[in-house]
């Protein structure tokens, strides 16, 4: 009884591991295979703050939260960097993409 229930679990779960794996490092079409598999990406989270620094080399932009914390997030579309600057005050969708925090989204208050 639990080899058969073994077999039909791994035949259920081979074909959505495959689609979900990555083909060539494109985060939309991890997203598009994910969701064929039905798995679905968590909603971002909304994160607001103040642009503390800006570093395109590494693709991140690192906000103040508070008076006494900031933290970087990596940047997921480079055209961000050409909308704000140091001490804008934005709000942010974040997600967690290959288990970084990243920007999907920003918008200026």
């Amino acid at each position: 009884m639990i080899k058969p229930a073994l077999a039909l679990a791994a035949a259920l779960l081979w074909p959505a591991a495959t689609l979900a794996a990555p083909t060539d490092g494109s985060e939309q079409q991890q997203a598009a295979s994910a969701e064929a598999a039905g798995i679905h990406a968590p909603a971002p989270q909304i994160v607001r703050g103040v642009v503390d620094s800006i570093d395109e080399r590494s693709d991140t932009i690192r906000l103040r939260l508070s008076a006494d914390h900031t933290e970087p997030f990596k940047v997921q579309d480079g055209l961000l960097f050409n909308a704000v600057r140091f001490g804008d005050p934005v709000a942010v969708s974040v997600q967690t993409v290959s288990g970084v925090r990243t920007i999907v989204g920003l918008s200026k208050e």
